[in-house]
């Protein structure tokens, strides 16, 4: 059985004026929590960074890396062609029997 009017005044929730009331806390210790929470901000920006700068090492190698094969790759037709026009060196005749036809 509900009442007319809802719940009676005694159980009801005292109203609340819509703003939440933080606990306050002494001067000290919220200086000290935004002091921690500045540390933290400070320890992983500092390791955003190394991590950044790792990863941006990597990334030249591996360039590089690309680079230089494919500069051997392009090099290579050309040179094993030129080799191979003359028949009389052995290196030439040797790389034609391991060549694929």
């Amino acid at each position: 059985m509900s009442l007319p009017g809802g719940l009676p005044p005694s159980l009801r929730a005292p109203a609340q004026s819509g703003k939440v009331r933080m606990k306050k806390l002494p001067k000290r210790s919220q200086n000290e929590k935004y002091r921690l929470k500045y540390l933290r901000l400070r320890k992983a920006a500092k390791a955003t960074v190394f991590e950044n700068a790792a990863i941006c090492d990597e990334i030249a190698r591996l360039e590089e890396k690309f680079l230089k094969a494919k500069e051997e790759r392009r090099s290579s037709p050309t040179d094993l062609a030129s080799m191979m026009k003359v028949p009389s060196t052995l290196w030439a005749t040797a790389v034609l029997e391991y060549m694929p036809a």
